[in-house]
């Protein structure tokens, strides 16, 4: 049978250990509460200052942030798009080269080469066989200056005209094929050779002639008649 002294000592440890659990539990409760009252500030849902705590309501939609929303995703469609389309562009020049580079090495290869050619990169500027077109150059050759006295004309890069001859497999339909077939040998020179592409190598259809070099003028009017 124990003692009165020993059973005072057990109710002591026990009365201790409760107090412990019960202060535990306490600040256990107290980081919870931190932690929620956390989330509903980030929510936006209560404000805090100091030890006030204001309730703001929940996140409600509106109309106008719903269009706003739908306004963003259509920007963001639309971005998507002109990345693919640039995407697009990119793989057609690099199909577009590659079949060049092969064209040129079979010219070469059979002794068959031209006698001159554009070298790459190139502008061609298309316009009017009758126009009259003022040409200035400056001595560097870095600023060039074009009046087509209102007659309409553009401007394509040697990307456009490769993807007009075939080289890319896709033809523009606008007659800038005519137009290169006619006038232009469209080479990246004589020493350019590359890994060979599965794509064909000469557009079926199309002969192509040798121009001479364009000559560096400084200043040239040039008058087409035909």
């Amino acid at each position: 049978m124990a003692t009165p002294s020993g059973q005072l000592f057990v109710m002591c440890n026990v009365l201790i250990v409760c107090k412990i659990q019960q202060q535990y539990d306490e600040k256990n409760i107290r980081r919870r509460v931190y932690d929620a009252l956390n989330v509903l500030m980030a929510m936006d849902i209560i404000s805090k200052d100091k030890k006030e705590i204001q309730w703001k309501g929940l996140p409600r939609t509106s109309l106008s942030d719903i269009d706003k929303l739908k306004t963003e995703v259509i920007g963001l469609k639309g971005r998507i798009d002109k990345k693919s389309a640039y995407l697009q562009e990119l793989q057609d020049q690099y199909v577009g080269l590659q079949n060049l580079v092969e064209r040129n090495e079979q010219l070469y290869g059979s002794g068959d080469a031209p006698s001159g050619g554009v070298a790459l990169p190139f502008i061609l500027v298309q316009t009017r066989p009758h126009a009259t077109v003022e040409v200035e150059i400056s001595e560097d050759m870095q600023l060039v200056h074009f009046d087509f006295n209102s007659t309409p004309f553009e401007l394509h890069d040697d990307s456009f005209v490769l993807k007009a001859m075939g080289f890319s497999g896709k033809e523009e339909t606008d007659g800038t094929v005519a137009l290169v077939a006619n006038a232009v040998e469209c080479s990246s020179a004589s020493n350019v050779y590359g890994h060979r592409s599965p794509q064909p190598a000469r557009p079926n259809g199309i002969r192509l002639r040798t121009s001479p070099p364009i000559p560096g003028i400084l200043k040239g009017r040039v008058k087409h008649e035909h």
